[in-house]
């Protein structure tokens, strides 16, 4: 970690850029010290190396700078910037040279020639009468405007720099802004500060919310209004909710943002006629959309009915004879229920097979596509993640991959590669893990599968649903549309299990037995003072559990807790066992997180260019602090972060909300449940919890707080129409078909 020594500020001359990240605005810079002092550190060396976000500088201009030195293990002394003024002037030989280095077009004997026909008067020239240009001899119009139109530029970049910093939005955001908007992006901003909203990810809504009203824009203002209802939706969406009702949606701006009815009426009206969101009346109520989402359901629902109306090519006595024939080549004998589930899988389009722990989804599928390989069929196996997607392609001993691998993310445009023009070319689909699968993945799944292909999708229904908006499998199950065959035997392989058993038990809403002796796999430590439950997280993690289970160091141990905040969240959890587990990592402050060499961090959301996704887990390998980069090394692949995105896409990963171990199987769970956390403390969460655990699991907490979980069977309500849709599509109710 950099060796802190003291707070200064001063002034001085650009004279060199020794390195400039344009994407992240880093940048390193020499800077001639103006001002001395006795005892600082600038006044003995006269010239200081400057690093921060500092990519408008250029040479020869005059700032002021504030921050702190700080060592370097590599690159020695240096000062980092936290805030930095231009201030007036520039010699004429670095006018010389930012013409030479950074415009096109632009040699050594034409910048001269600049220079010695304006001299003193070149700044103003460029910044106010670009068109005298045209007095220099042997410079034509073309480079004349390319010169007036990067000078513009950079005076631009640099006023809406200094205007985001002074209302507290950190100035490399201003790289990207000035990307999107353009030269008219300070005035636009000033305009309307909740374009920054809309615009860049990294400003929230409590930020343009004080620009705006430091810049005199009123509380009930339409701007704030429009920006809010679309805020709103959006948080709404990361909490799961695919639509609002309308009454709840004004319920929300009312308590949260003081925005009244009439504000939010004429809101809804604005953005429906610009086409942001979707407004629908069903069966007396009005639902509210933001329209990306709108159409994820709208066509899943649409594709999902047309795919079940398409009839399975596979004879009856074809399939019964290969079901035989994958039992005897695997040497399995599969129970009636299984016999059930793989006949219904090959003979339907669209088939669901759910069931929990233990109960054979494995064998399952190992069976199926024995059969598949029997019909000679064409399949592909996908999951939701990548530690999903791997744990399908061991057990079955088949190539599996994520459904945006599947689908070919392509970073160029955007999108996937497969869809309705390029479908996937495959007899048979088998989707794992499907209750992690969000509206608008499966959307864009559906849409790259021909007519021919049958879809078979496992899962189990009972744990949380995706983190993304909807609840897909949940939904398609309600709809009575589709076939679905519920795994129930729990087999003999998997009864020794206290983890098994406990997580059908909490299902069936009984408390789980614990063990307590040398061959139990489940225990609970009860613990009711928040300190004495965290005391005893760290020395499981520490020592206690290394050494037993197979457990050979944390890395294999993972903590879940149902909440982010709080004494016992996943925030405060991670603060402490990063202090124990990597207490002497080379450190970056990326906002309010520290990060450390050797770190256990976890994805924040999908990144489709770099392919990494939301949960998925990493171990940061390495600082660059020279191009502002982090390296992390996930499962199956090395990814390069910028320090300024580091906030949007990383947290430290020791500990993880329930909701982020979706789909993941850890040798080890150590679970936190507190009364602290009573919000939280749902059936479905403690099952999903207990159920990634493949070797130990230990819930630490209060005896009150597990009894709270088990009997609470509510389900913290989505705001989908997935079901509605699909029932709509059908024509009337239609009977359940599951069994």
């Amino acid at each position: 970690m950099s060796e802190q020594l003291e707070g200064e500020s001063f002034q001085g001359k650009v004279t060199q850029l020794l390195f400039v990240n344009p994407q992240t605005g880093y940048a390193v810079a020499r800077l001639k010290v103006e001002e001395d002092g006795p005892g600082r550190p600038a006044a003995r060396q006269k010239e200081v190396t400057l690093v921060g976000q500092l990519a408008e500088l250029a040479p020869g201009m005059l700032v002021r700078v504030s921050g702190r030195y700080e060592t370097h293990p590599s690159f020695g002394v240096q000062f980092r910037v936290e805030r930095f003024e231009t201030l007036a002037g520039a010699e004429l030989g670095a006018l010389e040279r930012y013409l030479i280095d950074e415009v096109k077009g632009v040699g050594p004997t034409l910048a001269r020639r600049i220079i010695e026909r304006f001299g003193d008067e070149t700044e103003n020239v460029l910044t106010y009468a670009p068109e005298r240009l045209r007095e220099v001899r042997g410079l034509s119009a073309t480079v004349a405007q390319r010169i007036s139109a990067l000078w513009r530029e950079r005076v631009g970049l640099r006023e809406l720099t200094v205007f985001l910093r002074t209302h507290g939005v950190p100035g490399f955001l201003a790289q990207r802004l000035y990307k999107i908007l353009g030269h008219g992006a300070l005035d636009i901003i000033k305009r309307d500060p909740y374009v920054l909203v809309a615009t860049v990810s990294g400003v929230g809504f409590k930020t343009a919310d004080l620009i705006a009203e430091k810049i005199g824009i009123a509380r009930d203002s339409p701007e704030r209004a429009r920006a809010g209802l679309l805020y709103m939706l959006q948080r709404m969406a990361e909490e799961g909710h695919v639509c609002v009702p309308e009454e709840h949606l004004r319920t929300q701006l009312e308590t949260h943002l003081g925005i009244g009815s009439a504000l939010c009426w004429s809101a809804l009206s604005e953005l429906e006629r610009r086409g942001a969101i979707v407004v629908e009346p069903s069966h007396g109520e009005t639902w509210i959309y933001l329209r990306h989402l709108f159409q994820a359901e709208r066509d899943l629902a649409q594709l999902m009915w047309r795919h079940r109306g398409e009839r399975s090519p596979l004879r009856p006595d074809a399939v019964a004879d290969a079901v035989v024939s994958a039992e005897e080549r695997l040497g399995l004998a599969l129970s009636p229920e299984q016999k059930k589930a793989l006949r219904v899988a090959l003979t339907h389009k669209t088939a669901i097979i759910t069931g929990g722990p233990g109960t054979g989804k494995t064998t399952l599928l190992r069976a199926l596509l024995d059969a598949l390989d029997e019909l000679r069929l064409k399949y592909a196996l996908a999951a939701p993640t990548g530690r999903a997607a791997r744990r399908l392609a061991e057990t079955t001993g088949r190539e599996a991959k994520t459904i945006h691998r599947l689908l070919e993310y392509s970073p160029e445009t955007g999108s996937f590669v497969r869809g309705p023009n390029f479908p996937l070319s495959v007899d048979f689909l088998v989707l794992d893990e499907a209750s992690m699968i969000d509206v608008e993945l499966f959307a864009d799944l559906l849409a790259a599968l021909e007519a021919k292909t049958s879809l078979v999708i496992v899962g189990d229904r009972d744990q949380l649903p995706s983190v993304g908006p909807g609840q897909v499998l949940a939904d398609l199950i309600a709809s009575g549309l589709f076939p679905v065959v519920q795994l129930r035997q729990i087999y003999r392989q998997e009864q020794r299990s206290q983890i098994v058993a406990a997580a059908h038990r909490i299902n069936s809403g009984l408390m789980p037995e614990f063990g307590g002796d040398a061959s139990s796999d489940f225990f609970f430590l009860e613990r009711n003072a928040p300190e004495e439950v965290l005391a005893t997280v760290k020395q499981l993690v520490h020592t206690r559990l290394i050494g037993n289970f197979g457990l050979r160091d944390p890395s294999e141990i993972q903590v879940l807790s149902p909440m982010n905040r709080g004494a016992l969240g996943v925030q405060a959890l991670n603060t402490e066992l990063q202090a124990l587990l990597n207490p002497r990592g080379r450190e970056i402050k990326a906002g309010q997180r520290h990060f450390r060499e050797g770190d256990r961090v976890i994805q924040l959301r999908n990144n489709y260019e770099k392919q990494v996704f939301n949960g998925d887990l990493g171990r940061i390998v390495r600082f660059d602090d020279e191009l502002g980069r982090v390296e992390v090394a996930f499962d199956d692949h090395r990814v390069l972060y910028d320090l300024t995105s580091l906030t949007e896409d990383l947290a430290l990963g020791y500990a993880v909300t329930v909701h982020k171990s979706q789909g993941s199987q850890y040798p080890a769970v150590v679970l936190v449940l507190h009364h602290s956390h009573y919000l939280m403390l749902r059936r479905n969460l403690l099952y999903t919890a207990v159920s990634r655990a493949e070797r130990v699991c230990v819930i630490v907490g209060s005896r009150a707080a597990l009894l709270h979980a088990v009997r609470n069977a509510a389900e913290s309500r989505r705001f989908t129409r997935l079901t509605e849709r699909l029932r709509s599509l059908a024509g009337a109710d239609k009977p359940a078909l599951s069994s």
